[in-house]
């Protein structure tokens, strides 16, 4: 929550948008470069300091401070509340009395969030996070076998309620493990709660590895029904992710976003029950739709809001006198969630001194 940024500000005048409790990561740069002239940043995270590798961009922000820069700023969890919306207005007024050549972007993803960001004086547009999933990653793989009815993709915490799950007989699950901020002890928790499911983690019931995105892909192939089942959280990419590969999804109801992506002609929305979930579970696998069929609906939505994405950059282009087309860069910028750990603020410095 916002909370814990605030708590960590010692300097208010600047917005450090990850300023720690512990020591910072100088090798981390949590943002992706869209522009370099003029210079655009995707900002991937919301302001967390307990999800990423801790990271302060005072360095990218002084060395930008009589530039005009531009940042697209993500929202990874739901936030609505117009007391912390205005209270995140206060943190950006503060930091543009600094730096007045910096400008924000928010990426909504809900109707409601655009509405009560602009509200609150943001400059924000309708992009849900989603659209900037890779779909010639996530895909339906025919030569596949199915296996197992559901799949759940999601971190091994109680938010997510894997409880939900445990009446659906044959289970496959995915998750990832960050050990700066995930409790063992929970995992050990839900693990066993659910020790009849199979893990793709773990493969021949082994030790923990992450899967690379191929393979998350290829787990999904192998299951029937993907699963959505936290109340309240972001977009969830889990939830697009299954839908690009062809599954049907049951997903109980939602704050944050990820039903924007959603059709009733392939999404179940039940109540948050065992018996619930299980029963819509085996309604979708006793007839579902075409894995193709799910894909183009959804690449529909998807395409749609990346466009907002590509028209926004373009706008920023337009304004700032540069001549260049957006649409045509996309290709040669796009990856995964336009997201990326293995660049520093120095090296994109350099990369901005260079050009």
């Amino acid at each position: 929550m916002l909370e814990s940024f605030f708590r960590y500000r010692p300097r208010p005048r600047i917005m450090n948008w990850l300023r720690p409790a512990r020591q910072i990561d100088p090798n981390y740069a949590p943002y992706t470069i869209l522009s370099g002239n003029p210079p655009i940043f995707f900002m991937p995270y919301w302001i967390d300091d307990q999800l990423l590798p801790l990271s302060s961009l005072d360095m990218l922000f002084e060395y930008l401070r009589d530039r005009r820069a531009y940042f697209l700023f993500n929202w990874f969890w739901q936030i609505e509340e117009p007391r912390k919306i205005a209270a995140y207005h206060r943190l950006e007024q503060a930091h543009q009395r600094e730096y007045p050549g910096h400008r924000f972007i928010h990426l909504c993803n809900t109707t409601r969030q655009i509405q009560r960001f602009r509200d609150a004086g943001l400059e924000a547009i309708f992009c849900n996070q989603n659209c900037l999933v890779d779909e010639s990653i996530f895909r339906p793989l025919p030569e596949v076998a199915k296996e197992f009815d559901a799949i759940y993709d999601g971190r091994l915490i109680d938010h997510k309620r894997h409880h939900l799950a445990n009446k659906v007989a044959s289970l496959g699950l995915v998750y990832a493990f960050n050990q700066m901020v995930d409790s063992r002890a929970t995992v050990d928790r839900i693990r066993k709660s659910l020790a009849h499911a199979y893990f793709f983690n773990h493969p021949e019931g082994g030790e923990y590895r992450v899967l690379p995105s191929a393979e998350v892909n290829r787990s999904l192939n192998r299951c029937r029904v993907g699963l959505c089942l936290s109340a309240v959280e972001g977009a969830m990419y889990a939830s697009i992710q299954y839908l690009l590969a062809g599954l049907p999804v049951v997903s109980t109801h939602s704050e944050g976003g990820r039903d924007v992506m959603f059709d009733e002609n392939f999404v179940t929305i039940t109540e948050a029950a065992p018996e619930a979930v299980a029963a819509a579970v085996a309604s979708w696998c006793r007839e579902a739709p075409e894995p193709e069929f799910i894909r183009a609906r959804t690449l529909e939505k998807v395409r749609a809001h990346r466009r907002r994405f590509i028209d926004l950059v373009q706008t920023i282009y337009d304004e700032e006198g540069v001549i260049k087309i957006f649409e045509e860069e996309w290709s040669g910028i796009f990856f995964n969630k336009l997201y990326r750990s293995k660049t520093s603020h120095q090296e994109t410095i350099e990369f901005l001194k260079n050009l």
